[in-house]
């Protein structure tokens, strides 16, 4: 038996031929800098989740930099996130200028603690930065409640939730901006890095595109006519845009998205149904909230020994995100990393990631999760 973590060749060989005209449109196209998939994804995309606003970004981290500096957060600011997740979360906030406070999370979810992050505002708090974890929404209405008492943004890292919901309520309708990855390991994985920061405020959506677009405006390079507008700088802003090749493969996965994140819950529900009874607890998922499963991970004491045995059986198996940010190199040395983070600490050293790509079907989940018990056992 082997099971790799992911097999990225699964979805491409069943949408080849449309993958494969996608790229041929785009290339017979000619215009592969600002050309029309782009906008065409953007529109498509916002529609998917109920937007009113997209902005297609090079990456999940770049869509988070774009909101944080189009919402005018920069030098002197703090931003309240936490210290288990990806480091483009926190690099983030520290590329737009501003300071990242972390506070601990909760035991289950392992999402930001809401009435942590309440304590943690100052005056100097322009935002909190939740990280949906594994696809689990974080407490948006207890996030909400507190940035509406203290007047912060909500910028919402989704990176790992496409698809989740809050009641009826899909992840990207609750944040003031909410930012998606498409690496190849998401749900809606591109073929190279991309990303998406959603919005309902037109305006601060403007503003994202120029700072995602050298600072200028869109619409300059959309104009007909052989003769191009000059050049306008509206602000001092990056090359972080969605490409045209990446956006036209997008645009041809859209449409199986449903399906795709539908897989990733069966494949869970495989995975907990084939767990019941064991040692190993499997994820916890709220009431109301809709999981949408990009990692499967359980809590094991005898963690490492465990993902040992695996290995030995032909099975890989992730640790995201551990050691958390504190304990990372970069950082450990800092005064952000001196504070006590006891449960961010804990599940660093329990959790254990197993294979739940669209590669896997049931049996596979039902030999992984009875080879986890033997090890666990």
């Amino acid at each position: 038996m082997t099971i790799p973590f992911y097999d990225h060749t699964v979805l491409y060989r069943e949408l080849k031929p449309e993958l494969d005209a996608a790229v041929a449109r785009a290339l017979e196209g000619g215009r592969l800098d600002w050309g029309p998939e782009l906008p065409a994804f953007e529109a498509e995309f916002a529609r998917w989740l109920g937007v009113a606003h997209a902005v297609g970004t090079n990456s999940g981290t770049a869509a988070l930099k774009v909101a944080l500096l189009a919402l005018g957060i920069g030098r002197g600011d703090e931003v309240i996130t936490v210290p288990n997740s990806d480091i483009g979360s926190t690099a983030a906030i520290h590329h737009a200028g501003a300071t990242a406070v972390w506070v601990d999370v909760e035991p289950d979810t392992g999402n930001i603690d809401p009435i942590q992050a309440d304590a943690a505002v100052t005056p100097r708090t322009a935002a909190i930065l939740p990280v949906d974890l594994y696809g689990h929404p974080a407490d948006l209405p207890a996030l909400r409640a507190v940035a509406g008492r203290h007047g912060l943004a909500i910028v919402e890292d989704a990176c790992l939730a496409l698809g989740a919901a809050i009641g009826d309520r899909r992840v990207g309708q609750w944040a003031d901006v909410t930012c998606f990855s498409f690496a190849p390991s998401k749900h809606l994985g591109g073929y190279g890095s991309g990303g998406a920061a959603v919005t309902a405020d037109a305006a601060l959506a403007r503003r994202m595109e120029r700072f995602a677009g050298y600072g200028q405006d869109r619409a300059r390079h959309y104009r007909e006519g052989l003769a191009a507008p000059p050049l306008e700088h509206r602000c001092e802003g990056l090359n972080e845009r969605l490409d045209e090749l990446q956006a036209a493969m997008l645009r041809v996965k859209l449409p199986h998205l449903r399906g795709i994140v539908d897989g990733y819950v069966e494949r869970a529900a495989a995975y907990s149904e084939a767990l019941a009874g064991t040692p190993v607890r499997p994820p916890a998922v709220r009431p109301d909230n809709v999981h949408t499963f990009r990692n499967y991970v359980v809590h094991l004491e005898e963690r490492d020994a465990v993902r040992r045995r695996l290995a030995h059986d032909g099975i890989a198996t992730g640790l995201h995100y551990a050691p958390p940010l504190h304990r990372q190199p970069v950082y450990r040395e800092t005064a952000a990393a001196k504070r006590p983070f006891p449960v961010a600490d804990r599940l660093g050293t329990t959790l254990l990631s197993l294979p739940i790509g669209a590669h896997l079907g049931d049996d596979d989940c039902r030999q992984v999760a009875h080879a986890l018990a033997a090890a666990a056992s």
